[in-house]
């Protein structure tokens, strides 16, 4: 625990010795070293201990959720380094303090500290998300503040309930609590929804496709790829501790194909990538929903990896095109961001042997035939929606390749880990199982182009209305379950 410390407070000191001396790359740079160091000393686990010590302390985990999250966090952090290094060390400063904050909210289990972790990281991301001042961004920002906020607001309440009810607010002493008891019911209920916003989930988390969307190249990269983890790992928590995996895969199966609606049809392309996002975290939510909490997992760390890849290329492409319209995108981009492109839109699909092959492949893998089914109609739809990328995917020469290598080379190297994680793998039907449904899904995307679709956004009133309608909705689920 204490090498997890270290590296926790390292992040967030040399981030904010950055912010205060204008030296952010170079405390990124150190932060980066550090995080690898203090990860390599406590890894692979350590058993869970109490900051301050109990029955106050802060309940702290290196867990298989902790581990997922400091490896894709110095990751990420390392490709968006290298991908934004001629930016102002300030705005590299402000992403170490975000990644510090990530750290920590990965060996966090008490839902209070995770409460405070959210809270940062969601004052950091609209930080980042502003910081260019163009007005698309500054408004997408202060939707994201504003719909982050009700979510929060909610987490804090039920947070309230619980902890008035139980006092307890560890996860492990948590799991004991009695369930049935109606206050703690409630309070579970907005807890629930509370993390739901700020994950992102449809009808609760719009506030993603605009920030996402809007934000700086390398920002992008680390919400889609990173941020938003944070939620779903939240709600991993959640359902350590209570009951509720039907309400979590129910979700999953909404905000899966809640997302795939606006994501066949978006033609700007880093507002489709961010819709993606949305759909994507339906396989996370169905993982946990089917209490296989390490598919999800692998599944999470798998689509941070090649999301980060697609915006890092996007915001490439669209830097050499000077367009965001995917139609508008074609007749050459620069090598990186093809390259990139490509690869990311591959291993979303599934195809192996990218990373995103074995990690559907575990959440089919004990999934009942229903489940299956579901992850099926997903995949086609992922498919069908990244099919409208091929005809812009042609290369020419320009433009340097940042992060792109560095995620391309860890997509890689993980789907061929997962080949060997998962020995059912070495057999011929889950390959072909894999190529089927990106087949099927590119003739369903030739069908689907042909029919002049536009899905309205909702403004930010009925945004805000439909998260707290839809809150309001599960909370009653909750309690009446």
């Amino acid at each position: 625990m204490n090498a997890a410390l270290l590296g926790i407070l390292s992040y967030l000191g040399l981030g904010v010795l950055g912010i205060l001396f204008g030296r952010g790359r170079l405390a990124a740079v150190l932060a980066l070293v550090a995080g690898g160091v203090t990860l390599s000393l406590w890894a692979p686990e350590f058993p869970e201990g109490f900051l301050g010590g109990p029955p106050l302390g802060i309940a702290l985990a290196g867990d298989f959720w902790a581990l997922g999250i400091w490896g894709l966090a110095l990751l990420l952090h390392a490709a968006v380094l290298l991908h934004g290094w001629k930016k102002e060390g300030l705005f590299h400063a402000i992403i170490t303090v975000l990644i510090g904050t990530c750290l920590a909210g990965g060996v966090s289990r008490d839902l209070f500290n995770l409460y405070i972790v959210l809270e940062l990281a969601t004052l950091l991301s609209v930080i980042l998300v502003a910081k260019e001042g163009r007005s698309p961004a500054v408004w997408a920002a202060l939707r994201y503040l504003l719909l982050a906020g009700v979510g929060m607001i909610l987490y804090l309440f039920g947070l309230g309930l619980v902890y008035g009810r139980t006092g307890l607010l560890a996860v492990s002493a948590l799991a004991h609590a009695d369930f049935s008891i109606p206050s703690i019911r409630i309070g579970v209920g907005f807890l629930l929804v509370g993390a739901a916003v700020k994950t992102g989930v449809f009808l609760l988390g719009l506030w993603l496709p605009p920030a996402h969307g809007q934000a700086p190249t390398e920002v992008s990269a680390l919400l889609s790829g990173l941020v938003v983890k944070l939620g779903v790992m939240t709600m991993a928590r959640l359902a350590e501790a209570f009951p509720v995996e039907p309400i979590v895969l129910a979700l999953g199966i909404l905000t899966g194909f809640g997302g795939l609606i606006y994501a066949i049809w978006e033609q700007d392309l880093k507002v489709f990538l961010a819709y993606s996002t949305v759909s994507q975290l339906g396989y996370m939510l169905l993982g946990l929903g089917l209490e296989n909490q390490e598919a999800g997992l692998f599944y999470a760390v798998a689509h941070g990896l090649f999301k980060g890849l697609l915006f890092l290329s996007a915001g490439s492409a669209i830097e050499g095109a000077g367009k965001r319209k995917i139609s508008e995108l074609r007749g050459g981009l620069p090598w990186p961001a093809v390259l990139g492109l490509a690869l990311g839109a591959w291993a979303i699909a599934g195809l192996p042997p990218l990373a995103g092959f074995p990690g559907k492949y575990a959440l089919a893998l004990s999934s009942p035939i229903w489940a299956k089914g579901i992850l099926l109609g997903l995949s086609l739809g992922t498919a069908a929606s990244f099919s409208k990328l091929l005809p812009i995917l042609q290369p020419k020469n320009g433009d340097q390749a940042g992060g792109i290598f560095l995620l391309t080379a860890a997509i890689l190297g993980l789907g061929i880990w997962g080949i060997f994680l998962f020995p059912g793998l070495w057999r011929l039907n889950p390959w072909l199982e894999a190529v089927l449904p990106a087949g099927a899904g590119y003739g369903v995307y030739l069908v689907l182009r042909k029919v002049p679709a536009k899905i309205r956004r909702l403004p930010l009133d009925w945004a805000i209305l439909s998260a707290l309608l839809t809150s309001l909705f599960l909370i009653a689920v909750v309690l009446f379950a």
